[in-house]
């Protein structure tokens, strides 16, 4: 595609930013109403963390699945399948179900949130190569956006008082996701002449004699373990960063709400600064340095003892680490340029992995040591992701 961008294409990247902010209500509203629901279904802490492990296996499941034969379709539908599906539960989950029928929604939530998510990035990679570095941060960046935004409606939806009011949030999402289905849809048909999807026959062919074809090389298996320690960072912060200041610091429900949406406040800057950072640097140098600065603030400002100072600390922290996630899709999508669909899967099976695991262990170990000890630990996970990008990047020199 040409560098200078039409007007439908504009629209397009318009509809794929909506896409994106939408997709942060799945994956950051359980962490704001924990409380609330904990309360309504009178759960523990590790079966609230459940909820969101039931998701991550709905992505983890999707994820595989488009790693291995996600070439095969065409993405721009893809996407849009996954808008209707968030859409659809959103409007069931806001009937209030029973706690097993919530747990089983939220697994198909899961595989809609990862149709999205995955194939926006191998959208992005295959219809705009030129533009992807300036374009996937602004992507993203709307995502952090959302999830800024989210914990702001969500205080103001849910009232502790009334445990029911743990469903309201669902009612924007279900609204939303019309309205931006809509939109991405019609979009998308409008450049679909312009994309590499009119003719697909050589690329089926190819998936189907080697589905797995990048998991035959070592990279995809460092990036995994990479990512999976990145998840285990930002999945800790998203679910447990408010209950962890309510319990800890004493702050009430919506300054808890408030940390959430600092951190995701300077995840929004970053991203938006990510173009230029990743214009001076490599993406596993910015990975590094930038993720391993993020974890050593998060850790001062759970030891801050100080709501204000706290708050400053995350904020800083979530700026640093705001655009790993696409420096991480990045080394994968430049390392196999051929299979995009599969290298953005890696992200989300690590991410999906961390997402399946994290919040459990993490709600488990707090009924028995408190939630300093299980954050201070997914703060080591990050460090240690940031020396593994060290590593592979001196590795492929």
């Amino acid at each position: 595609m040409n560098e200078k961008l039409a007007g439908r294409h504009k629209l397009f990247i318009f509809a794929s930013f909506c896409a994106y902010f939408l997709l942060a209500f799945p994956f950051t509203v359980q962490g704001s109403i924990a409380p609330v629901t904990m309360e309504y279904y009178g759960i523990t802490a590790t079966q609230q963390g459940l909820i969101m492990t039931m998701q991550s296996i709905g992505s983890l499941c999707t994820a595989v699945f488009i790693a291995l034969k996600g070439e095969r379709y065409n993405k721009i539908h893809v996407v849009a399948l996954g808008l209707l599906i968030v859409c659809v539960i959103g409007a069931v989950v806001m009937g209030i179900p029973a706690y097993a029928v919530l747990l089983a929604l939220i697994v198909v939530m899961g595989i809609g949130a990862s149709f999205i998510d995955i194939m926006m990035n191998s959208v992005f990679t295959d219809v705009f190569p030129a533009q992807k570095n300036t374009v996937l941060p602004f992507v993203h960046g709307f995502y952090s956006i959302g999830a800024a935004v989210v914990p702001v409606i969500v205080t103001r939806l849910v009232d502790p008082a009334i445990p029911q009011t743990f469903s309201y949030p669902f009612r924007v999402l279900a609204i939303l996701g019309a309205l931006v289905f809509v939109l991405y849809f019609v979009s998308g048909r409008r450049i679909f002449r312009d994309t590499p999807y009119t003719n697909m026959d050589a690329m089926k062919r190819r998936v189907v004699e080697n589905p797995a074809e990048i998991f035959k090389t070592g990279a995809s298996w460092f990036f995994l373990l990479t990512g999976i320690l990145y998840f285990t960072f930002q999945m800790g912060i998203t679910i447990w960063l408010p209950t962890f200041a309510i319990q800890n610091i004493g702050a009430d429900f919506k300054t808890g709400g408030t940390l959430l949406t600092a951190f995701y406040a300077g995840s929004i800057a970053m991203r938006f600064l990510g173009p230029l950072f990743l214009k001076k640097l490599k993406a596993h140098v910015f990975y590094a340095y930038f993720g391993g600065a993020a974890a050593v603030l998060m850790i001062a400002a759970l030891f801050a003892g100080n709501i204000t100072l706290m708050f400053v600390l995350v904020l800083v922290s979530g700026f640093l680490q705001g655009a790993n996630v696409v420096a991480l899709v990045l080394m994968c999508v430049e390392t196999f340029p051929e299979r995009t669909a599969s290298a953005a899967a890696i992200y989300s099976i690590a991410s999906g992995t961390a997402f399946l695991s994290a919040p459990v262990w993490m709600g488990a170990l707090s009924e028995k040591t408190g939630f300093l000890f299980p954050m201070v630990l997914v703060c080591v996970a990050l460090i240690l992701s940031a020396l593994l990008a060290l590593i592979h990047g001196r590795i492929r020199r």
